[in-house]
């Protein structure tokens, strides 16, 4: 038995049906099970029961056994001082708080067998989703629900992200977004190599060198260790040369050239073109995020993310290395998507958020709905199981409900989980 399954069985009202006593034989009504509690404290705040015909209003405690109540020293906690009621799995002890009998109600002669049945079939399912066996069943009206609700769970848990994030770099929206595409841009074989790069790179110095494309272009080529005196052609050298002057003026440390991967890359997603992409990119726009904030539509956001690297860049994918292969320098729809739902979107409904502009929010979500389903293999997954994906939203909503509730088997938390186990 586990502390979610009792959590749940409170919460969904199974015991409101049931003529209840508490452990010492007093009669006991659920009048509102309060609000669960994620922070520290009882399990849920607010409730109210009648308890030998008398009302009360207080917190809720869940255990196991009622003696966990002094394993985790409750008793010592002032957060537990307004407990009116503990709900657990077995009482094997009274427990005695601010000078009285904490009430108790003991659940495990009042749980149909097959909730519990089923509580343990997903439990100890070893494949990827524990409710697999049960999907079938599952109305499609469930599915669409609980999707919906993890695509603005998604969102709110990546502006918690940013707001860290945010508070590292000084509040600079600018500096987030070029850290974000950044990552994005060369995602998922590059992302560390990137990552790395922006730590060692200040954002203050590419802000510094935005209005000169080729002073930018040499200080994110040569910090990303793609520069050298070994390279043959004019572009490169001039790059080079550019960027010795740079680094001695700023002190700049230069990355190992092995740290990004090159194997099995398409020439479109070799890490050089990328950044000659992120480069031309952002001297385009010196202030890319305000320009986000005013457009208005997806269309003014694609065009946005239009860039056309030097001509160096029509035929090479990397330096001294040219391509007949190479198709297009730009940014491909793909990648754009790509930075759109993981960078621009996630931006966007955490600074409505931070700043408290719903409309900045319902901006994001809108960008989201307007952009087909990711193709990846967890979308590809809930398909299998016939769950509708209109748009990226639900993709990204599906990748939520997959990494938080399938992987951890939150099925308690989750309203599929709890349809299977209601109605066992």
């Amino acid at each position: 038995m586990k502390e979610d399954l009792i959590q749940f069985i409170w919460r969904s009202k199974m015991l409101s049906s049931k003529n209840l006593k508490t452990t010492s034989g007093e009669s006991i009504e659920i009048l509102q099970t309060g609000n669960l509690n994620t922070n520290q404290g009882p399990d849920f705040l607010f409730a109210k029961i009648k308890l030998a015909e008398i009302l009360w209003v207080g917190h809720v405690e869940i255990h196991v056994k009622s003696s966990d109540w002094l394993v985790h020293n409750h008793q010592e906690d002032p957060n537990y001082q307004n407990t009116i009621l503990h709900v657990v799995w077995e009482h094997d002890q009274e427990m005695e708080w601010s000078g009285r009998i904490l009430a108790c109600i003991e659940l495990k002669d009042l749980i149909d067998q097959d909730v519990l049945h089923n509580y343990k079939l997903l439990m100890q399912n070893q494949q990827r989703i524990p409710c697999e066996h049960f999907l079938d069943r599952i109305s499609p009206v469930v599915k669409s629900v609980q999707i919906e609700r993890m695509m603005f769970e998604r969102m709110e848990e990546k502006t918690e992200k940013c707001k860290r994030e945010l508070s590292s770099m000084q509040w600079d929206w600018e500096a987030i977004l070029f850290h974000k595409i950044a990552h994005y841009i060369v995602a998922p074989i590059n992302c560390d190599a990137m990552d790395q790069l922006c730590r060692m790179l200040p954002y203050a110095l590419i802000s510094k060198h935005q209005n000169d494309s080729f002073q930018l272009a040499a200080l994110v080529f040569g910090t990303a260790g793609f520069l050298n005196e070994e390279l043959n052609d004019e572009y490169s050298r001039s790059l080079y040369n550019e960027f010795i002057f740079l680094q001695k003026k700023f002190k700049i440390q230069v990355m190992d050239s092995f740290q990004w991967k090159l194997l099995r890359l398409r020439p479109s997603h070799f890490p050089a073109l990328r950044i000659a992409q992120l480069s031309t990119l952002f001297s385009n726009h010196q202030r890319l995020f305000s320009r986000i904030l005013e457009t208005k539509q997806i269309s003014g956001i694609y065009r946005l993310l239009e860039v056309v690297p030097p001509e160096y860049w029509q035929n090479h994918f990397s330096f001294d290395k040219n391509s007949n292969s190479l198709k297009k320098a730009s940014l491909g729809k793909q990648t754009k998507e790509i930075i759109i739902i993981n960078a621009i979107c996630p931006l966007l409904f955490a600074y409505g958020a931070i700043y408290q502009q719903d409309i900045i929010m319902d901006q994001a979500i809108n960008y989201l709905q307007n952009i087909k389903p990711e193709s990846n293999h967890i979308s590809h997954m809930w398909k299998n199981f016939n769950f509708a994906f209109d748009h990226a939203g639900h993709s990204q909503g599906g990748i939520q409900l997959f990494q938080r509730y399938c992987s951890e088997k939150k099925c308690t938390s989750c309203s599929i989980g709890n349809e299977i186990l209601k109605t066992a």
